[in-house]
């Protein structure tokens, strides 16, 4: 397995022993993420630690009220994401990222700078045209 050579001991003896259903999970989560205008979101709000309204969220992802719901109805399935409902005319809601995904970000922050120095070698290597 490449990855082994470059992990620690422990990390390659922990992903070894790794469960199928953990690594299901982990696809899940994959899946979860890869969705349209997903990360932006998750970016959005942990950007803000108050909780913040759907107009607003929308607003800053720049995206259709369709998908902003949608994806925010996916993060609160899988407990990433609280609502809450105030009985108001009109009605306000509000949306806070849980402590699950508090602690996602890190991880995610991992995955952007690893595609942002891939990149960066990647580009080094390419020569403009003479």
């Amino acid at each position: 397995m490449l990855l082994v050579r470059y992990m620690s001991q422990e990390q390659s003896q922990r992903m070894q022993s790794m469960c199928e259903s953990a690594k299901a999970h982990v696809d899940d989560l994959l899946v979860l993420l890869s969705k349209s205008k997903m990360l932006s979101i998750l970016y959005v709000m942990n950007c803000d630690p108050d909780p913040m309204r759907f107009s607003e969220i929308k607003k800053r992802v720049d995206s259709s009220s369709t998908t902003v719901a949608r994806r925010l109805g996916e993060l609160e399935d899988h407990g990433l994401v609280t609502r809450t409902a105030y009985a108001t005319v009109p009605a306000t809601v509000e949306y806070a990222l849980t402590k699950d995904a508090i602690a996602l970000q890190p991880s995610l922050e991992s995955m952007f700078e690893w595609v942002l120095n891939r990149a960066a070698v990647s580009y080094t290597h390419l020569t403009l045209p003479t």
